[in-house]
């Protein structure tokens, strides 16, 4: 008796590290796609804002470029990160028209770098929300390189219907 619970004992821990061990692998390994995710989009947004930086709208834009994930709220996987610009003057009107601006901008890089999206399901960057916040503009942008950020996007189209 005394023999098969040691090796009951020993048998769950086992089990109980090696998923201990598995989740760590599998944790750096999705810190490691989002990085990258996070640094294409990076990268997209200021070669985007410098191009804009000659219009009118987009030329209020200005303070330095962060990135924050969205995914915490939504789940794993999404490809989505807020940006919070310094827009001082910027006014609600002007969130369409920076939004079709930013996204056309992001479209015409996204092309010219070769950043494809999810099973060819549209642009491979783009805004999904603007809002305007004490002085300070925020611009959620998703890049759609999973089916995770697909079933964000998805998520939003319903939401924003339904709100309607």
């Amino acid at each position: 008796m005394g023999k098969w619970l040691i090796i009951l004992i020993g048998l769950i821990l086992a089990v109980s590290v090696y998923e201990v061990l598995r989740r760590q692998v599998l944790k750096r390994t999705a810190l490691k796609i989002r990085l990258g995710g996070q640094r294409t989009v990076d990268q997209a947004m200021v070669v985007c804002l410098a191009k804009l930086s000659s219009v009118s709208k987009a030329q209020q834009v200005g303070g330095e470029l962060h990135s924050v994930p969205v995914a915490d709220v939504w789940g794993r996987g999404v490809m989505a990160f807020e940006y919070v610009i310094d827009a001082p003057g910027m006014l609600t009107a002007d969130l369409a028209e920076v939004r079709r601006l930013l996204n056309n901008q992001l479209q015409v890089y996204a092309r010219d770098e070769r950043v494809a999206a999810y099973q060819n399901a549209g642009p491979a960057l783009r805004v999904t929300d603007t809002w305007l916040r004490d002085g300070q503009l925020h611009l959620d942008v998703a890049y759609l390189m999973n089916e995770a950020t697909l079933e964000y996007l998805e998520d939003l189209r319903r939401l924003n219907h339904e709100a309607k």
